[in-house]
This record gives C-alpha cells, sequence and structure tokens, in this order.
C-alpha cells in the first residue's frame, strides 16, 4: 500500500511525454551537433561543451521543478531587476563580447561566457504570466493591452540596444501567445498585427535615410536590412547575403528521402554551409538524414508542444497555464523562424533551435522552461 502511494505521488509529480520527448530531442540534438562538428576545427572541444551545456542545464531544471511556480508571483519587482541586467549586461564596457553583428554575450578576460538574453527569456515569462493573470481571463480595456504591450516595449528595446533583433521577436512571440491565452479580445490582437506590420514597412522604408542624416546605422544593421530584403527577393544578393540561404536550401534539397548518412554530407564537410552547428543545423540534418530525419525532428517538436499545450490546460490556476503559455509560445516561435529561414520560408535571424543547436545558453534556457513546465504540472491539484 505504501508503495502504492509512493508511485502514485511520483506520477503525478512527474509528465512521463515531457520527460520522454526532451530526452528524444536532447538525445537527437547531441548525435547532430557531434556530426556538424567532426569535421571542424576544435570540434571534439565544441562537443564537450556541448556536453556540459546539457549537464549545468539539469540544474535549472531540478530547481525550477521543485520550487512552487505560485511564490514567483510576489517576486515580480526583483524579477524585473533581474532581466533588466542580464538585458543591459552586454553593453556594460569590459562585460560585452560581439558575435554576428550583435553584442549580445558576456564575457570575462575575451573568453565567452553565456548569453544573457536567454534566461531573461524564462524571466520575462514569469513577470509576464503574474499581468495577465491579473486581468483574470479577460483584456477587454485598452489600457490592460497597454500595460502588457509596456513591458514587452521595455524589453525589445533593451535588446535592441545589443541589437538583437531575433531575440527580440522571440519576446514579441512569447507575448501574444500569452495574451491570447490571458483573454485578450480578438480586436486588440488584429490592431497590434496591423501596428506592427506598419511599423515593420516604415523602418524598412526610412532606413538607408536616417543612417545617411545621422552618418551611422540608426534602426537597422546593414546585414539585417540585406536578410529583410534576400527574404523578399532572393536572387537579389547570392554572393552576399544570399549565399546563406541559397547553400541552405542545396544541402536539404540535396539530402532527398534518407540522406547521406551522418557526417557525410558533403555541403557541411566542405564548409558551404554557414553556422552548420548552430543556426543551420536544420540544414545539416537534412542532408544526412533527409526527409525522414527532418519528419522525425517535426514529429517530435509537434510531441513537445502538444504535451506543453496539455501541461497548459491542465494548470490549477490562469498563472500556471500562462507560463506553460510562454514557454510554448517561445518554442514554436524558435522552431518556425529557425526551420523556416533554412528553406526560404522566414527571413534568416540567429535563433537557434530548441534542443538541436550548439549552445550552452539556449540549451540551459530550454531545459529551465522543461522544469518550469514540470512545476506547473506536479501542483496541478494544488499540492
Amino acid at each position: 500500500m505504501i508503495r502504492k502511494s509512493r508511485s502514485r505521488r511520483f506520477l503525478d509529480a512527474v509528465n512521463i511525454p515531457l520527460v520522454l520527448w526532451t530526452l528524444a530531442l536532447v538525445g537527437y540534438g547531441t548525435m547532430m551537433v557531434a556530426s556538424a562538428t567532426s569535421g571542424m576545427t576544435g570540434g571534439s572541444g565544441m562537443l564537450v561543451r556541448h556536453l556540459v551545456g546539457l549537464g549545468v542545464g539539469l540544474v535549472p531544471l531540478a530547481l525550477a521543478w521543485a520550487f512552487d511556480y505560485t511564490r514567483l508571483r510576489g517576486w515580480q519587482g526583483p524579477l524585473i531587476a533581474m532581466a533588466a541586467f542580464l538585458l543591459i549586461s552586454p553593453r556594460i564596457p569590459g562585460l560585452g563580447y560581439e558575435a554576428g553583428g550583435a553584442t549580445s554575450w558576456l564575457s570575462i578576460g575575451g573568453v565567452r561566457l553565456f548569453q544573457p538574453s536567454e534566461p531573461a527569456k524564462l524571466i520575462f515569462i514569469v513577470v509576464l504570466a503574474a499581468v495577465v493573470s491579473s486581468f483574470k481571463g479577460r483584456i477587454d480595456q485598452p489600457r490592460d493591452a497597454l500595460k502588457v504591450m509596456g513591458y514587452l516595449a521595455g524589453a525589445v528595446g533593451l535588446i535592441l540596444l545589443q541589437p538583437d533583433l531575433g531575440t527580440g521577436l522571440v519576446f514579441v512571440a512569447i507575448t501574444m501567445i500569452m495574451l491570447v491565452a490571458g483573454g485578450m479580445k480578438g480586436r486588440y490582437f488584429l490592431v497590434m498585427i496591423l501596428v506592427a506590420a506598419v511599423a515593420i514597412v516604415g523602418i524598412v522604408t526610412v532606413d538607408s535615410s536616417l543612417d545617411k542624416l545621422f552618418g551611422k546605422d540608426v534602426a537597422l544593421k546593414e546585414y539585417q536590412l540585406n536578410r529583410l530584403l534576400v527574404f523578399i527577393d532572393p536572387a537579389r544578393d547570392p554572393d552576399d547575403a544570399g549565399y546563406n540561404l541559397a547553400q541552405s536550401k542545396i544541402a536539404i534539397g540535396s539530402g532527398g528521402l534518407a540522406g547521406k548518412g551522418l557526417g557525410s554530407g558533403t555541403q557541411s564537410n566542405l564548409h558551404f554551409i554557414p553556422a552548420r552547428h548552430t543556426d543551420f543545423i536544420f540544414s545539416v540534418l537534412g542532408e544526412e538524414l533527409g526527409f525522414l530525419g527532418a519528419v522525425l525532428l517535426l514529429g517530435l517538436y509537434l510531441a513537445l508542444l502538444v504535451t506543453a499545450l496539455a501541461i497548459a490546460t491542465s494548470s490549477r490556476d490562469l498563472y500556471g497555464a500562462l507560463i506553460a503559455a510562454g514557454v510554448l509560445g517561445m518554442w514554436l516561435f524558435q522552431i518556425l523562424e529557425n526551420i523556416g529561414m533554412t528553406v526560404g520560408m522566414m527571413p534568416i535571424t540567429g535563433i537557434p533551435l530548441p534542443f538541436m543547436s550548439f549552445g550552452s545558453s539556449a540549451m540551459v534556457t530550454n531545459l529551465g522552461a522543461v522544469g518550469l513546465l514540470l512545476s506547473v504540472w506536479s501542483r496541478r491539484y494544488g499540492t
């Protein structure tokens, strides 16, 4: 009888499907990182760093799981201060490290440590969940929507100082999903989409004029603007901004049904695919494991997202449901953006593919997100 009771408590605390899908994705990602880095200088060291990131990521996973998420609701002030510090820290002299055109990393003595905007995503989710849940599932006043957008504007504003447009878009996606889950009226959502579209078109239109007026990049970096223009017209700049996309398409297309085999991708081994172990790891997967390997990955992602949705709907309160929705939104957008950019369906950004791309900061954050979901799940009965 005692054994049955303990078993029941264990099953109540652990969402078995979530653990299984996470383990499957982590294993798949480790295999692909090993393959993508096998022909690179220092590739073995990268694989070790990837495994270290996995080990470190178990710490926030366990802490978030063990901690009662409802207690975080009262910590909004300290959490906002922590997120603001993380987002602005790369601009502190002596701490920032520039990579990929953005100063979004922290370093000590020239050694790159981690990307602070990654853990800031989870803090943002927790804070915004508290704000949105205070409206009790009905966001039917403009001031309520504007309050939420104020939090988003503050976070994105700090991110654009780096500048890291891709991460800023992740924060936007998280906010939109949480607003919908929090009961925002459809007309407000449509207005926000319209305003965002007009703003993007306006920025792209006047960007070059502003740069000439002030003598420097004001809104968009030149490479960011080129990426948007190449997305609209892939043949615009095939030897520079369009090169990455062209090589990615060639790699994925050449994989066929079953791929060329792990470590046998010619596009990756001959260094045609840029950032093949990070941003473009899906291109390596498509070439080496083909259509079947890609379908397997998409199936695992679908299972992960459906499980996150199930946890959100099973939450005992709106606050927990919104935390789960925020994690779901973060993963969903990053999956769609990263895979979409490799096949030309989305503009190219530096957004990693969850659990697949090399990068300890993203891995630790994603495992921490799993811990948050487990915390919501294990307390769905109020225990």
